[in-house]
């Protein structure tokens, strides 16, 4: 019995029955695949393979017509960013910039894994939004043949209110990270408003409070409330800190 809580075992298992192949000649009524789509299904969800190296894509489910309006085989690399909300481009594009060097650097060690993942609004056919979590492994593989392959899961988050208050990030080699999303996870990463997060970049851009209140249309006496509480909610020393330390996140 599938249940929504499962780790993503399915994934890999699909990844390395097929690989033989070169992820080619997927049959759809392969008892593996009508298992995934019965689980895609259930939770919402698409994945995709790739070879980053080669800039490659293998395999895309069918589950991306439902949620994008857009067949399988037109899927070209880089889509998946130009349905990002305008809001959340940076973010997305920095998370992507910084997937392509994670894959370079597993490539020249010839070993290793590496999860990332992060919250987005992703454009529907209609042309709304819906809050969409991006996750990523990416892992060093000889087989079909030598490169660094990406098994992207993307899920329909839209029912979890509290994550519209914050944006999730993650980056690292915790594999129990790629999972189906529970409240831990989802909290991981930045915890600040848009607001707060905004405010952060600008004082990392060298703004002063009375350029950053001109500029985000708020008085100095708020933007430097948003600072006291941008350091209250870090807990860290100064705004520096804070700024530092989203850097050494790949956050900012």
């Amino acid at each position: 019995m599938i249940t929504e809580n499962q780790d993503y075992n399915l994934y890999h298992g699909f990844f390395e029955h097929f690989s033989k192949a070169g992820i080619a000649g997927v049959s759809p009524s392969d008892p593996l695949l009508l298992e995934l789509d019965k689980f895609m299904e259930m939770n919402n969800q698409l994945f995709y393979i790739s070879d980053v190296i080669l800039m490659d894509i293998l395999y895309v489910s069918k589950s991306i017509t439902t949620m994008f309006g857009i067949e399988p085989e037109k899927v070209t690399q880089g889509f998946f960013i130009t349905t990002t909300h305008p809001e959340d481009f940076n973010r997305h594009h920095l998370a992507r910039t910084n997937l392509v060097s994670m894959a370079d650097e597993l490539y020249i060690l010839k070993k290793g894994q590496r999860i990332t993942s992060l919250n987005v609004r992703a454009r529907k056919p209609d042309g709304s939004y819906f809050n969409a979590l991006y996750q990523a492994n990416l892992f060093y593989s000889k087989a079909p043949y030598e490169s660094v392959f990406l098994i992207l899961v993307l899920t329909d988050i839209s029912q979890v209110d509290y994550i519209h208050k914050s944006s999730h990030f993650y980056c690292g080699d915790d594999s129990r990270m790629f999972r189906f999303p529970d409240d831990t996870l989802l909290m991981e990463g930045n915890i600040f408003t848009p607001t707060e997060f905004e405010i952060i970049k600008l004082i990392d851009q060298g703004l002063s409070t009375n350029e950053i209140a001109e500029k985000v249309f708020r008085s100095p006496y708020t933007i430097n409330t948003h600072r006291t509480n941008i350091i209250k909610k870090s807990g860290k020393s100064t705004i520096a800190d804070v700024i530092r330390h989203l850097k050494d996140k790949g956050l900012l």
